[in-house]
């Protein structure tokens, strides 16, 4: 890191490297079979440079190409972006216990046995489903340097895995899929048990298909289903929106825009998150940075960049990679939990639906709120209760308008793709669809 900003100082005014090495072992089984198992490596280099106020930038795998990587960077910054950008200096920061000798210890065999365990407690299913699980286990090294003093690095780990059902009959196709990840062993056999016995709840209720009538009514979405709400909000909070003025959160600062309850956090010292580092990758420390607090936007997500082109300052959201350059990003996004229990938030409900999944999730013009999705894992509720499946259909709606009365929240967070965390939450009267 040091050779590589010897060899470039004096040629231009200020420069970072990056450099990232990770291992990451993956375990694929598919149609009740182990599919593949695999190991890949990557290591590599990053140069971001600024000459005269515009940024240049390079990249490199290859331990030979270092010197190419430095002329690359240079004779790209007479062409770059011209922004007014510091790198952060010197900085300490606290070891946040990110690798797990156990994790980074795992055999091949050990990961197997892990998808053996998920196929012998789906067995039931073996006669009316196909089956699928992933297991990934990663190990990471990060190191950053700067021409501003900054020199600093962390190892980490992490374990991720996923499973599905897939049943076809006659011309309906269902789905169930359900995974988590951590950065610390789990209780492997307790993870997996959870996930089985929601496939048994929801393949219990597959066979009794229910038809809707369209119009408003209570919806309740899952953890995995408040995804729906929760990605149009995740759009929208990008810096960049802030000085292209695509996002209708500009300006709203300090604004009560949802139901006083919803606060949402974008937390990057979270113990155990996937998306926690000491710092960010550019430098600066992570943080717990409020995005909604008690229904009042709060933030937008800042790299250097953005920040100087919307007038801000970076609040430590930079995420990169080898080759590209750092843009604004969550880390480990939560919303926080509420004081109904989980077991009760669909417990005075007389008709409505449980939303666990949808289908063309991200399509359309999302960064405006809105959201128009056909079902995919969809539950009739019937006082009080899970009563079977609804097909077709579709919810729609703008979470501007439809997050500002939240009817409740659940009292129990789950990890939803690796970095969501969230609660069961109701909103009592949605757009709904039915055929």
């Amino acid at each position: 890191m040091k050779n590589i900003l010897d060899k470039v100082k004096g040629r231009v005014d200020a420069a970072e490297v990056y450099y990232l090495k990770s291992h990451k072992t993956e375990v694929a089984f598919e149609g009740w079979k182990l599919k593949r198992s695999s190991a890949a490596q990557k290591e590599g280099f990053s140069l971001r440079v600024v000459k005269n106020g515009k940024v240049g930038f390079s990249a490199t795998t290859d331990p030979n190409g270092i010197d190419q990587m430095i002329e690359n960077a240079v004779a790209t910054a007479q062409f770059g972006e011209k922004v007014d950008i510091t790198f952060p200096g010197k900085s300490d920061f606290p070891d946040m216990g990110l690798f797990d000798n156990k994790i980074e210890s795992l055999s091949i065999p050990e990961i197997i046995d892990i998808g053996n365990l998920f196929v012998d407690k789906c067995e039931k299913f073996r006669d009316i489903a196909d089956l699928g699980f992933d297991v990934n286990r990663g190990v990471i090294e990060v190191k950053l340097a700067n021409t501003s003093g900054f020199d600093s690095g962390f190892s980490k780990t992490y374990l991720s895995w996923g499973g599905s059902l897939n049943r076809v009959k006659e011309n309906d196709v269902f789905m169930v899929w359900d995974g988590s990840a951590t950065t610390h062993i789990p209780d492997i056999e307790a993870e997996i048990t959870k996930i089985t016995n929601k496939f048994t709840e929801k393949m219990g209720l597959a066979d009794n298909l229910i038809q809707i009538k369209s119009g408003k009514m209570p919806v309740v979405f899952s953890p995995r289903g408040t995804l729906v709400v929760l990605l149009p909000l995740h759009s929208a909070i990008n810096g960049r929106s802030v000085y292209t003025g695509s996002s209708p959160l500009v300006g709203k600062e300090g604004q009560k825009l949802f139901d006083e309850n919803l606060t949402v956090v974008d937390d990057g010292t979270m113990p155990g998150g996937m998306g926690t580092v000491p710092f960010d990758d550019e430098g600066l420390p992570k943080r717990r940075l409020p995005i909604v607090e008690n229904g009042v936007f709060k933030n937008f997500l800042f790299d250097l960049v953005t920040a100087s082109k919307s007038g801000r300052e970076s609040n430590g959201c930079a995420d990169r990679s080898i080759f590209s350059p750092p843009v604004p990003s969550t880390s480990n996004l939560a919303i926080a939990t509420g004081n109904t229990k989980n077991e009760d938030i669909i417990g005075n409900i007389d008709d409505g639906i449980l939303v666990d999944g949808v289908l063309g999730m991200g399509q359309g013009n999302i960064i405006s709120g809105t959201f128009s999705n056909p079902f995919g894992a969809v539950f009739k509720i019937e006082k009080g209760k899970l009563v079977g499946r609804v097909k077709d259909g579709t919810i729609s709606g703008n979470i501007y308008e439809d997050l500002k009365d939240i009817a409740a929240i659940g009292d129990k967070q789950e990890v939803v793709y690796g970095a969501f965390h969230a609660p069961y939450i109701r909103v009592d009267s949605l757009n709904v669809t039915g055929k």
